[in-house]
């Protein structure tokens, strides 16, 4: 049974087409490929999934830093704002002068002064800055100051004067009105030391954090906790309190990866350099995750786009062999079915010197060597009966039947029919100018003529359900004009206005000349034309009969003739069909010129 099914196996191989022998080595080879990479893919994921964790990590931990320096930043301008000397002076004459210009110009120092160093540092998040002294407040930002309130502040200037100078840090309102710094400012003159007043500098924490940790957008927002001893001092407004003391009590000592709720989160434990606050930061673990997918996505992607190209590449260059054998098999079976024509391959090889070029030139040496003892001795018979027959038909030409019509209308004079003397002469001098082989340019008398011996027949035909007129100034007789132009226009009008209605059928045509332009109209006033016809006729839309043939003939030939300024038109006008020919005006005497 086994031996069966390879025997059966090995036979299907064999009668495999070349084609799908060599691209089935070539998949195999790819595939084969590829599952490599592919293995050393995730082998490499792996072992980098570690330092990428750390890397992280270390780039959290940043936010910390940032953190301190900003806050060191804020604490230097206290230390700015209190030994800068028009702050003391203004301070010092408010305590001291009771001289109202005096404290006045102190009351503005002061408004200049505090506002100056708010601007400077405001980038540092400072929310606003108060500097309270024994008669007034001097406010940066009053109304961000009024949404904390006074008493919170008059505790904190309270506690901050009892440390006599120095900076005070108060975190307990960090989640709802932000974090204090308070300091005593005291008279540096002479050493005297005594109190001028108290500044209080306001930092908005959710500022501070996102401002911090900007660079982790790339994991969406951070969540940021701030711990002073293990007391929570801020947490970011994403997180609730049940969380906050979950992720303290997670027992994290550098990075681990928590689950809150129904996410998983990357969470940095530090401290804040300088203030000794413990700090958490999180980010989504699934952003992590989604970073890494991404990146393994990408790599598996650029593996998938060079099997395809490597597929496509192999395919063209086994097609390129292949190609010429399954041509070979084509013209082999052209040749089986008719021995007297070549196939066209569109390829030359008489200057290919591989193995296909040598098969092609022995075949084709080969079918040329029995098509011509096929032409020696059967197809030279065939020709000469057809000559015979060629030279019998060229005894039949037209004066043969100019002849005719000549005969036939001297029988109707003599007989007194009018009507098929009139049609034969009419008819005779269609084909006489139709059939010519000289000159084919006409001036439009010799035109108007044509249209004269065309009307003559159809109204022996329609009778007085056809009415025509030819409104046109003799000046315009000599005009040069391209033979057959006018009469296929006065068909058409005939055709569909009287064809195919039975109402009476009125055709005009008319010349004018603009611009050393010659201008022809056929109008009839028993159909229509649709609009855009000859676009629709020349883009195949419309199907042409017989006579929207006509229509296109005389436009490309006009058009071939003068340019592309010049041509037919169509179109409808006062409930008449009007066909327009625009040629350049000219006739046989400037011709001569």
């Amino acid at each position: 049974m086994k031996q069966s099914i390879k025997t059966l196996v090995s036979e299907h191989i064999l009668n495999m087409p070349l084609k799908q022998k060599f691209l089935g080595i070539s998949v195999l080879n790819i595939l084969m490929i590829a599952i490599s990479a592919l293995i050393g893919i995730e082998l490499t994921t792996i072992s980098n999934q570690k330092l990428l964790y750390k890397t992280i990590a270390g780039s959290l931990s940043y936010s910390a830093t940032d953190i301190s320096n900003k806050l060191n930043n804020v604490e230097t301008m206290s230390g700015m704002i209190l030994a800068d000397s028009s702050v003391q002076d203004a301070l010092a004459v408010v305590k001291d002068s009771h001289e109202p210009i005096e404290r006045t110009n102190a009351y503005q120092v002061l408004n200049a002064s505090v506002p100056d160093y708010f601007q400077t540092f405001k980038k540092n998040n400072i929310a606003y800055i108060n500097l309270y002294n024994d008669s007034f407040i001097t406010y940066t930002n009053k109304p961000r100051s009024d949404e904390t309130p006074e008493s919170i502040q008059q505790s904190i200037v309270t506690k901050a004067e009892e440390l006599e100078g120095a900076a005070y840090w108060d975190t307990g309102y960090s989640n709802t009105y932000g974090l204090f710094l308070a300091r005593n400012i005291r008279r540096i003159y002479r050493t005297q030391l005594d109190s001028l007043g108290t500044m209080l500098i306001s930092i908005n924490m959710e500022n501070l954090v996102t401002s911090s940790t900007l660079f982790s957008s790339q994991y969406e927002d951070a969540a940021y906790l701030l711990f002073d001893e293990k007391v929570p001092v801020y947490h970011s407004k994403n997180l609730t309190e049940e969380q906050t003391l979950q992720i303290q009590n997670s027992n994290i000592e550098d990075y681990k990866v928590i689950h809150l709720g129904s996410d998983d989160y990357f969470a940095v434990k530090g401290t804040i350099p300088t203030y000794d606050w413990d700090y958490i930061c999180l980010v989504s673990y699934d952003s992590i995750a989604s970073t890494i997918a991404i990146s393994k996505g990408i790599c598996i992607g650029i593996i998938l786009l060079m099997i395809l190209i490597s597929f496509l590449l192999s395919r063209k260059l086994i097609t390129s062999v292949t190609g010429h054998m399954i041509t070979l098999v084509e013209k082999i079976r052209a040749f089986g079915l008719d021995e007297t024509k070549t196939l066209d391959v569109g390829y030359n090889y008489t200057n290919r010197n591989d193995e296909i070029g040598i098969l092609h030139r022995q075949f084709d040496q080969m079918a040329d060597e029995i098509r011509n003892l096929i032409q020696v001795n059967y197809v030279n018979e065939l020709l000469t009966k057809e000559a015979q027959l060629k030279a019998l038909e060229n005894q039949i030409n037209p004066h043969f039947l100019y002849n005719t019509l000549e005969s036939i209308n001297w029988r109707a004079k003599a007989i007194g029919e009018k009507d098929i003397s009139s049609m034969v002469e009419s008819l005779g001098t269609l084909l006489r100018i139709t059939l010519s082989k000289e000159n084919r340019h006409s001036t439009l008398k010799k035109e108007l003529d044509l249209v004269q011996c065309y009307m003559a027949i159809q109204q022996i035909r329609f009778e007085e359900r056809l009415v025509y007129k030819i409104l046109i100034k003799p000046e315009f007789f000599n005009a040069n004009i391209p033979l057959l132009t006018i009469q296929p226009l006065v068909e058409n009008a005939i055709y569909y206005g009287l064809e195919e209605s039975t109402e009476t059928c009125c055709i005009t045509i008319m010349a004018d000349c603009k611009d050393n332009c010659l201008f022809i109209y056929v109008k009839n006033d028993g159909s229509q034309f649709e609009e855009n016809l000859l676009e629709k006729l020349t883009t195949q839309q419309i199907q042409p009969r017989g006579l929207g043939i006509g229509l296109l003939n005389i436009d490309k030939r006009l058009k071939l003739k003068y340019g592309e300024s010049y041509g037919l038109s169509l179109y409808n006008e006062e409930e008449q069909a009007v066909a327009c020919i625009v040629i350049p005006y000219f006739t046989e005497e400037h011709m001569e010129v």
